[in-house]
């Protein structure tokens, strides 16, 4: 091997610089490809994103109906069985015939749900 001793922090130098120069042309080189990948891929993730947000507005709606419904159903299963009440009412009395006799069968049905309201009340008031 020939002795190259002068010379060798040169070399050693010059690859050093010449490692520098490779780093930076390609970090230069992986920038560019960056933002070209940004510039690809952004008005596809704006789409998404869209996309995404028009979900979730789907979603609040749908579940707000959901709520509007639970809430139309809690109405009419609380009156359910004030209207079975009132059918067995009217088809109990003899006398109930038409629209008349579904009125008076409401009223007694109400009026004997105020009583057993009334004597809920004065039981409970008793107990205590």
């Amino acid at each position: 091997m020939p002795n190259i001793y002068p010379y060798n922090y040169w070399i050693l130098y010059a690859a050093i610089a010449a490692l520098i120069i490779t780093l930076i042309v390609s970090l230069v080189q992986i920038a560019k490809m960056a933002k070209s990948m940004i510039a690809f891929i952004q008005p596809k993730a704006d789409v998404l994103q869209k996309k995404a947000k028009l979900m979730q507005i789907k979603t609040e709606v749908i579940n707000e109906k959901r709520a509007a419904d639970a809430k139309k159903n809690k109405y009419i299963m609380l009156a359910l069985p004030v209207l079975l009440a009132v059918y067995q009412a009217y088809r109990d009395d003899d006398e109930a015939v038409g629209a008349k006799g579904v009125v008076k069968a409401a009223r007694t049905v109400m009026n004997n749900r105020s009583e057993e309201a009334k004597l809920v009340k004065k039981i409970s008031a008793a107990i205590r």
